[in-house]
């Protein structure tokens, strides 16, 4: 396995920028720590990398265009998107401003270790492979591994999971569907969105070894509690979506 990059002045400073100088950070782990945990992509001409490629020329042949609009919604996604298909649109800054504001913030410290970890492996996208892969969602500007998206959505359900475990489940399933829907998209390997998964958890994990995290978490349990109270509509939905997993 190649070696993770020596933490730069860059990073360092992005996580400056990022948190601000009053407050202080959730994620205090050397982001060089966190990228030597991830292990690097396959090789296009091993394998796995062809098994990689294979299974999105497929999907792109069989995508249809409910999964088109699925990958786009997806793509789009930010801090209130989980909870949003969770517990439905009153999931909103109004309603839940701390928590929102708790999940922006893990958010952001999350991108600059991911973007360290892409310039890292440096993986080619698949539609800029030359190889007639055609994405249904916006081009990045960056590379492929691992998927952002994917590290984002892992990362929004280890914190949501521990403020509420009892809608874990819930979370841990929008968490497989950002990873399909970026395949489907066209616009990473399973392997990348696999990889994804992986940094956000344990980000999201060396997060919660500090204490201001752990503190976060129990003020996102009692605002999300009292949200429920108040939008019994939003409880229901959880509750039906659970019951309909359960059921499978």
């Amino acid at each position: 396995m190649r070696k993770a990059p020596a933490i730069t002045v860059t990073i360092a400073l992005l996580l400056a920028i990022t948190l601000g100088a009053a407050e202080q950070p959730f994620l205090t782990t050397d982001p060089a720590t966190i990228i030597a945990m991830v292990p690097p992509p396959p090789a296009d001409d091993s394998p796995a990398g062809m098994a990689d490629l294979e299974t999105v020329l497929q999907l792109q042949k069989d995508r249809t265009p409910a999964q088109a609009a699925r990958a786009e919604r997806v793509s789009a996604h930010d801090s209130l998107s989980m909870g949003t298909q969770v517990f439905g649109p009153a999931f909103n800054e109004k309603n839940l401003p701390r928590t929102i504001a708790i999940l922006t913030k893990a958010t952001n410290e999350r991108r600059p270790v991911v973007h360290a970890s892409k310039r890292q492996w440096n993986r080619t996208r698949p539609y800029d492979r030359g190889l007639g892969v055609e994405p249904c969602v916006k081009r990045q500007d960056n590379t492929s591994y691992p998927s952002g998206h994917s590290a984002a959505s892992a990362l929004w359900a280890v914190l949501l999971g521990k403020a509420m475990p009892e809608y874990e489940i819930l979370f841990m399933n929008d968490v497989r569907e950002t990873m399909w829907c970026r395949v489907i998209g066209g616009v990473h390997y399973p392997s990348d969105t696999q990889a994804g998964k992986l940094i956000g958890t344990i980000i999201a994990n060396e997060m919660l070894r500090n204490k201001q995290t752990r503190d976060a978490i129990k003020e996102m349990r009692d605002e999300l509690l009292d949200f429920l109270k108040k939008n019994p509509d939003a409880k229901k939905r959880a509750q039906t979506l659970l019951e309909k997993t359960a059921s499978k």
